[in-house]
């Protein structure tokens, strides 16, 4: 970028991040900088389908300062935790 004949620099790095909500798939910028960096660890919500409580699971680097990442989410109303032994998974299995 240019400002008064001088190039700046532009702080921090840009995340391109896509929404994972489904039927949604949102794609926007995220720009980070050291006064915004606490983003990165909490929860936001997706700016067009407004589903709150996502977190960024990057997906690598794309180019200089440049990140790709998705906005996942909890998966709502389950109740099964797919903690356990495979007997108790094939009685779950039987059971639907």
């Amino acid at each position: 970028m240019r400002v008064n004949g001088r190039r700046t620099e532009v702080q921090g790095v840009v995340y391109r991040v896509a929404c994972q909500n489904r039927g949604c798939g949102h794609q926007f910028e995220l720009q980070i900088t050291p006064q915004n960096a606490r983003l990165l660890s909490e929860t936001m919500a997706c700016p067009r389908c407004g589903r709150r409580g996502g977190f960024l699971k990057p997906d690598g680097r794309i180019g200089d300062k440049l990140f790709a990442a998705r906005l996942f989410f909890k998966l709502a109303n389950t109740s099964y935790s797919g903690a356990g032994s495979a007997e108790e998974a094939d009685s779950v299995a039987e059971v639907y």
